[in-house]
């Protein structure tokens, strides 16, 4: 993809939820951020701060809200939210333990196990799909004044920003494993 301009773009992941340390898919449901996760947010703000930040935007998801509150006390870069920085919808995996998908939902879980980045879970999303609202995002976020612009949001959809700045592959886009305490660059 070719933005216009010439951007750094910082990709963060929001702190670890109750739900992420339990093994517990969120998809777009909510889990409060832990104590690990508060220190991860703290982090990220004290990194961003030290990198420097144009503009800011955000998920509006609570945990994405709990980590900007922590992010807020280093970086006074206002966050603009939009919904297209949502994560993943896990569909009807939203809310499970990632250990009993396999039990309930065999046939699914194998096809997805064996192509996440086509297949879906039963009613969601998948990473062709976070891609095309990925890239509808970042045309518009070229926009921002400055060259350097933070994104907090998730996991798979940081996934899948990398791959629409960096043209990555399918394959090399699910090699990309983004931490709770992890700024890509």
């Amino acid at each position: 993809m070719s933005l216009p301009g010439s951007r750094t773009w910082y990709l963060v992941r929001h702190g670890e939820t109750a739900w992420n340390a339990s093994g517990r898919m969120q998809g777009q449901l909510d889990s409060a951020l832990t104590a690990r996760g508060r220190e991860h947010a703290s982090s990220s703000g004290r990194l961003l701060a030290r990198l420097g930040v144009d503009a800011m935007f955000a998920s509006p998801l609570g945990r994405v809200r709990e980590t900007l509150a922590l992010v807020a006390e280093h970086v006074a870069v206002a966050p603009v939210f939009d919904d297209r920085l949502m994560e993943w919808s896990g569909g009807a995996w939203s809310g499970a333990l990632y250990a009993d998908l396999p039990r309930r939902w065999p046939a699914e879980w194998a096809a997805w196990v064996a192509d996440r980045y086509h297949q879906r879970a039963p009613g969601g999303e998948n990473f062709v799909d976070l891609a095309v609202r990925g890239r509808s995002f970042l045309e518009d976020a070229c926009r921002a004044p400055g060259p350097r612009i933070a994104i907090v949001a998730h996991g798979y959809l940081n996934r899948a920003l990398s791959q629409v700045l960096l043209g990555l592959s399918a394959a090399e886009t699910m090699r990309i494993d983004q931490g709770n305490d992890t700024v890509i660059r």
